[in-house]
């Protein structure tokens, strides 16, 4: 087994393997470079909106796992808080409806980050 996976005895597995013909100088090639602000200079209102949006979404995401655990502390506030009474039904099925428009509006903030 160890011959088919080409180790052949080596336990020094540790090593750092380069192949000679994918190696290059670094005097060979030479890299440009851009400043950061640049990156933008050909973009035109389209992509600007499109980045605005894109990143409304991204934050709008974001935000949605720390509401989550908020949501989450409320559940186990209802069910702590009103297991003695007619209520519990009434009250989980509020913070239910909470994890419902928690959902579509992770939903819309992964649709508007793309």
């Amino acid at each position: 087994m160890a011959t088919e996976n080409g180790f052949n005895g080596d336990t020094n597995l540790h090593k750092a393997s380069t192949s000679k013909s994918q190696e290059t100088s670094k005097g060979d090639e030479k890299t440009n470079t851009v400043p950061f602000h640049k990156l933008f200079v050909f973009a035109d209102s389209t992509d600007i909106l499109l980045m605005i949006v894109g990143t409304v979404g991204a934050v709008g995401n974001g935000l949605c796992m720390p509401l989550m655990t908020i949501l989450f502390g409320d559940l186990v506030n209802a069910f702590g808080q009103n297991q003695s009474n007619n209520q519990v039904v009434h009250v989980v099925s509020k913070v239910s409806l909470k994890f419902v428009y928690l959902a579509v509006g992770a939903g819309v903030a992964a649709f508007l980050r793309k």
